[in-house]
């Protein structure tokens, strides 16, 4: 009796403890089976009425009378009232549970009290076994049946037994009393029985419970991005395939918005990747307040988002595309810090632009190419010519991807002269290739390419290879340049691939000088700045190139010891004509002579132009007109004859009258 009481007292706290959809599916055992609910008001009532017509009792006549009512009106509430109340509401379940416990109660209570009464106020024995078995009966079905909720199992036993066992105790017959001790000890035993089948059912069911929990978890996982919450890419393309085969039904058009935020990765770089974190979900904010109602938006993973909308006018997807831009625009506050960040968008609309997801993705996603191929922080539509670019470029990629692995493409020098002594100081290594089937493809078409297909990495690598390997073979005197792709400068290896080739090849570091163009220096790249010291460290020597385009500060300079300032082409070409170029490049020169630097003009492709930069005393000169690039075999041999002190008699010498009459 004790251990009852005890698993009485923990299944009441275990019951208070479980979890809402565990209790709502516990309720729900009540009313799984209708029919043996109607059944035990069928045969309560039949019974009832059967003893109360025989006995011509009118108190049994008044129970008969109450439970056919209690029965029909149990059946009512379960067969009507709940199963149309049916939901995930808890406070119905709730309400739904107090209605059966009060018509459960009720009605034992009432079969209870019939038996007690035909004990008492009859004599007749077929009275008494009809009452008692259909009494004792209805408890020990009842307590198997109810058992999900076991304070309404144990108080129908209660109520139905106990009248039971106190009729038989107020007999004269000692055999009734040993049968109402029974009947106490069969109602013991029945509670166990009802609180174990309780411990098993409460467990099974939070275990489908916790099985359907974590079900659902993984499926959102499958389908939600973690951190925004937003729809991923797969659940992104089946919600677009679905809205592309309604679209034909309804005069609509369905807009693809590919956003991306512009040099997000140097706010990860810069303020860490939990604050990108927060902005990127900013941003899921954000877009989803745009497009609320008109749409859904997805992140695809990285900086990436895809907005879905619908419009049934010309030009929406623009408008649309304009106010993303506006709103990502705006500077969010994350962590008492203002960050600003711009983004890129890709345009298409179907059915214009495309009649399946796939179509319609990428046709997007070739407009944001072109979005931020233009300078980002812009939107751009997709057009048919596009397409066509794109296939040229994923040829174009393949072929490079070959070339590289093959060694197909080559270095040539351009010789840098020094235009005191007339002499070759250095040569920039510059990369060619000549494709079999397009012919000499320009290093403008190929070489962003490469960076944006991290092919950049192993070109460079070659192309640092072969530049100190030719310069090892060079007079000593002499140095090779070699262009530092912004992309490269991002390669933690970089440092080991320079000591690589300098350790291969046998070069000195002071002949190896490395270019860097001025954006590196803008973005202020920790990594990149951490590379250009270390490169100093090394020995090496290092050039500003195109020193002058639009991002010139002398704050480089004051940081950086830099050997070499080469003066942009746009200035020289602009010599003739331009009074503001010609004063810009006098004080570059005045400048570099002040900090001890050499200072290279780019682009003389004139004799005009080689005599206003020796007049303005410029110590180099790089172009057309003073040497061409050229293989590394002929460089080579020019080389050499200048060593042995011998006039070069090959080409691109026209520039030796020029420049003699010059220096007279």
């Amino acid at each position: 009796m004790t251990s009852i009481v005890a698993k009485l007292r923990e299944i009441g706290k275990t019951d208070r403890r479980v979890a809402d959809e565990v209790r709502r599916s516990l309720v729900e055992t009540l009313f799984v089976s209708s029919t043996s609910l109607g059944m035990g008001a069928i045969a309560g009532s039949a019974c009832s009425t059967a003893i109360a017509l025989s006995s011509h009792d009118p108190w049994i006549a008044s129970i008969a009378i109450a439970i056919g009512m209690t029965g029909a009106l149990r059946v009512g509430h379960a067969v009507f009232y709940h199963k149309r109340s049916r939901g995930d509401d808890s406070t119905e379940s709730a309400r739904s549970e107090t209605v059966y416990e009060i018509g459960a109660w009720v009605y034992a209570l009432l079969l209870g009290m019939m038996t007690f009464l035909t004990l008492v106020r009859s004599d007749n024995a077929l009275y008494h076994m009809l009452a008692g078995v259909l009494t004792i009966g209805y408890a020990a079905g009842i307590c198997g049946r109810n058992a999900g909720r076991p304070v309404i199992a144990i108080g129908q036993l209660a109520l139905a037994a106990a009248p039971v066992a106190l009729g038989l105790f107020l007999s004269a017959e000692p055999l009734r009393w040993v049968l109402g001790g029974v009947t106490c000890v069969f109602v013991i035993g029945m509670v166990d029985i009802t609180l174990q089948t309780y411990s098993a059912v409460l467990k099974a069911m939070s275990a489908t419970q916790e099985q359907k929990r974590l079900t659902a978890r993984f499926e959102r996982l499958a389908r939600y991005d973690s951190m925004t919450g937003l729809e991923n890419r797969a659940a992104f393309q089946e919600r677009l395939q679905n809205e592309l085969e309604t679209i034909g039904e309804q005069d609509e058009q369905l807009a693809v918005l590919w956003l991306d935020l512009d040099k997000f990765k140097e706010i990860n770089d810069s303020l860490g990747h939990p604050t990108g974190d927060r902005v990127l979900c900013t941003v899921a904010r954000q877009l989803s307040s745009i497009v609320d109602g008109r749409g859904s938006v997805a992140r695809f993973g990285g900086d990436e988002f895809v907005l879905l909308c619908r419009g049934g006018r010309e030009g929406f997807a623009e408008d649309m595309a304009r106010e993303v831009m506006r709103a990502v625009i705006v500077p969010m506050d994350i962590d008492g810090a203002a960050i600003q960040v711009t983004g890129s968008i890709g345009v298409a609309v179907a059915p214009r632009d495309g009649a399946d997801s796939d179509t319609i993705l990428q046709h997007a996603d070739m407009a944001l190419y072109h979005a931020k191929s233009n300078g980002r922080n812009d939107f751009c539509p997709f057009l048919p010519a596009m397409e066509e670019e794109f296939l040229e470029l994923r040829k174009l990629e393949a072929a490079l991807r070959v070339a590289v692995e093959r060694e197909e493409l080559e270095v040539y020098y351009q010789p840098i002269l020094d235009l005191r002594t007339g002499k070759i100081r250095s040569c920039e290594a510059l990369l060619r290739w000549h494709h079999p089937e397009l012919g000499m493809v320009s290093p403008a078409r190929f070489i962003p390419l490469a960076e944006s297909t991290g092919l950049i990495t192993p070109i460079s690598h070659w192309v640092l290879s072969q530049a100190c390997t030719a310069a090892a073979k060079w007079p000593d005197d002499v140095g090779v340049a070699v262009n530092m792709s912004p992309a490269l400068l991002k390669d933690l290896h970089l440092s080991h691939m320079i000591l690589s080739a300098l350790y291969t090849s046998g070069l000195q570091a002071r002949r190896l000088e490395l270019e860097i163009t001025e954006s590196v220096l803008l973005e202020e790249n920790a990594q990149s700045n951490t590379l250009i010291r270390e490169f100093q460290k090394i020995g090496l020597k290092l050039s500003i190139d195109d020193f002058g385009t639009g991002y010139s500060s002398l704050t480089y300079l004051k940081k950086y010891r830099f050997d070499k300032i080469k003066i942009d082409t746009s200035f020289i070409a602009d010599v003739t004509r331009s009074r503001e170029a010609r004063a810009i490049i006098h004080a570059l020169v005045g400048l570099a002579a002040e900090l001890d630097m050499d200072i290279v003009a780019e682009g003389i492709e004139t004799e005009t132009q080689l005599g206003y930069v020796t007049g303005a005393r410029c110590t180099m000169a790089q172009g057309f007109f003073v040497g061409r690039p050229m293989p590394e075999a002929i460089i080579r041999r020019r080389l050499e004859a200048q060593g042995r002190g011998e006039e070069w008699t090959g080409e691109d010498q026209s520039f030796r009258p020029a420049l003699r009459r010059l220096q007279a």
